[in-house]
């Protein structure tokens, strides 16, 4: 798996975590949550979203892509040695 393939389906699960909490909030009615049952799934969904943030930004490094540092594969595709993404 690529990294470009990995940080696609990174950004795809966090998408779809985040319309889980919307669908949560807007079909179910938690007004006689006594018992936290709301709390602790939109905690956990937000961990998890976080967790996955937290993924993706190590995947997607703070580059500025020095032109000392760019190169050419053997196929002609210009990338960056210093953080490994295609230009």
């Amino acid at each position: 798996m690529t990294v470009k393939k990995a940080i696609r389906i990174l950004n795809w699960w966090i998408e779809q975590k985040k319309r889980g909490i919307e669908k949560l909030n807007e079909e179910w009615d938690f007004s006689d949550d006594d018992y936290g049952v709301r709390k602790t799934l939109l905690h956990a969904d937000r961990t998890i979203i976080s967790n996955l943030d937290t993924i993706r930004n190590e995947l997607v490094p703070d580059c500025k892509h020095p032109k000392k540092m760019n190169d050419r594969t053997v196929d002609g595709q210009l990338y960056c040695m210093n953080c490994n993404s295609d230009l």
